[in-house]
C-alpha cells in the first residue's frame, strides 16, 4: 500500500516529460525576428560647481529678519494705509491659517470669539481687536463665524480691504 503513492507520483513525472522541440524552435525564431531597438542614452549635462559663500548671501537655513519682510508703506500717497503707530496685537504674529475659532462667550450685548493658535493657546477677542499678518481687524462676531477685514498691499504703496472669515471648528 505504501508503494501506490510512489507509483502514481512517478507516472505523473513521466507524463510531464515530452518533446519540446517545437516550443524551442518558436522561441528561437521569435527572438531572431524581433530585435528590440533601444536608442542610446542622452549625454548627461555637464556639472557646474557652485561655491556657496555665506558671508555674501543670507543663509537658506535661517528665516529672513523682520525688517526685510516688513511692508514698505508710502505715506505720501493719499490712499488707504494701515495705522503704523498702533501697537501690534498679540495675535498679529499668526497667519489666519494658524488660527481656529473654538467658540464664543457672551454677556448682555457683548459677544467674544474664542480663538486658538497653533500652539494650543486660546484667546478671547472682541470687535475691533486685531489678528493675522495683514492688519486684520475683527468686524463682526457671530456664534458661527468671526468676520475679519484685512488690509492687503496692492504693490503700489496703497492697501485694499479684504473680508476674511474664521469659522467655528470642532477639531
Amino acid at each position: 500500500m505504501k508503494l501506490l503513492p510512489l507509483l502514481v507520483f512517478s507516472l505523473f513525472l513521466v507524463g510531464c516529460v515530452g518533446d519540446r522541440s517545437d516550443l524551442e524552435l518558436f522561441v528561437t525564431t521569435t527572438k531572431a525576428q524581433h530585435v528590440a531597438h533601444i536608442p542610446p542614452l542622452k549625454e548627461p549635462p555637464k556639472f557646474e560647481h557652485f561655491e556657496y559663500q555665506a558671508d555674501l548671501m543670507r543663509s537658506p537655513f535661517v528665516p529672513p529678519s523682520r525688517e526685510l519682510t516688513e511692508e514698505v508703506i508710502d505715506t505720501t500717497k493719499d490712499c488707504l494705509q494701515p495705522d503704523l503707530k498702533r501697537r501690534k496685537g498679540r495675535l498679529e504674529t499668526y497667519a489666519l491659517d494658524n488660527l481656529k475659532m473654538r467658540g464664543t462667550l457672551s454677556e448682555v450685548g457683548n459677544i467674544w470669539a474664542l480663538v486658538e493658535t497653533n500652539d494650543a493657546s486660546v484667546y478671547r477677542l472682541g470687535i475691533g481687536e486685531y489678528l493675522g499678518l495683514y492688519h486684520g481687524r475683527i468686524a463682526k462676531v457671530t456664534p458661527q463665524t468671526v468676520e475679519i477685514i484685512e488690509l492687503i498691499p496692492d504693490g503700489s504703496g496703497c492697501w485694499t480691504e479684504r473680508l476674511s472669515n474664521l469659522e467655528l471648528t470642532g477639531k
